[in-house]
């Protein structure tokens, strides 16, 4: 006779793996048999992810449709069984594989999706930290600036998209046609973080996202502007490496600010 942890781990098999071999612990009914009674726990081990996963990633399935979301839930489910207890992170794979699954890799945008939507959730439930002010800033000598080091905040997320999912995931979200797909002469780089109780989200231009990945690094402010000025020019230079700053302020990008 099997222990009870033995049929456990059997039962998982049959549900995870589709191992059959639980089905000789399992009884006829009156009216079924042991196949259709065990397939009604498959059936919905299988259909409770996929809720989850549709919860999750709200505007992919609106853009793949219910059909071919639910044969992309079926396969993901086959591909990563739940191994956490929390439901949350149950998706967390979903870009990886959509990227490296030869059905899905030859849509881009279908991947990128689930990217947006996996860091605006993922900076939901980050970590808190007070956000940089302007009254932080007001608080620096002239002699401070140079030295600065930016720190992005901790649920800030730093992604590069290939075609114009940002703008396919907005239409979704409002409830429009979403626009044609298209790839973009260059990639851009989208920001994520978390602003008070609200994730956002944001695409930077080229210089911008230059100046982000440098400050993200501890480059010193100082330094930055320089980097601006060899990136885009020297006329209005400082203006410019001022105002993504004083954006970054303002929407709370940053956790805090450090002289050296």
């Amino acid at each position: 006779m099997s222990t009870l942890k033995e049929l456990q781990e059997t039962f998982q098999r049959g549900i995870l793996a589709g191992d059959d071999t639980i089905l000789a612990e399992v009884n006829d009914s009156a009216s079924e048999d042991r196949e259709v009674l065990f397939g009604v726990y498959r059936h919905a081990y299988v259909a409770r992810l996929a809720e989850v996963l549709a919860a999750d990633y709200e505007q992919l399935h609106a853009y793949m449709g219910d059909a071919d979301f639910a044969q992309l839930a079926k396969a993901y489910v086959g591909a990563h069984p739940s191994d956490q207890r929390n439901a949350r992170w149950f998706g967390r794979h979903l870009p990886d594989y959509l990227r490296q699954t030869p059905v899905y890799a030859g849509h881009p945008e279908v991947a990128e999706l689930a990217a947006l939507e996996k860091a605006l959730n993922d900076a939901f439930d980050g970590p808190n930290a007070e956000p940089l002010s302007v009254l932080h800033l007001a608080a620096l000598t002239p002699e401070d600036w140079p030295a600065l080091e930016l720190r992005p905040h901790p649920t800030a997320i730093r992604l590069s998209f290939a075609t114009n999912a940002v703008d396919i995931w907005s239409a979704l979200k409002a409830e429009t046609a979403p626009p044609k797909l298209r790839a973009l002469a260059e990639p851009i780089v989208v920001l994520v973080w978390r602003q008070d109780v609200m994730a956002r989200f944001r695409p930077f231009a080229a210089e911008e996202a230059m100046m982000w990945n440098e400050a993200a690094k501890g480059v010193r402010f100082g330094a930055l502007c320089e980097m601006v000025v060899t990136f885009g020019g020297e006329d209005g230079a400082e203006l410019r490496a001022a105002s993504y700053l004083k954006s970054w302020v303002d929407m709370g990008m940053l956790a805090n600010l450090q002289p050296r």
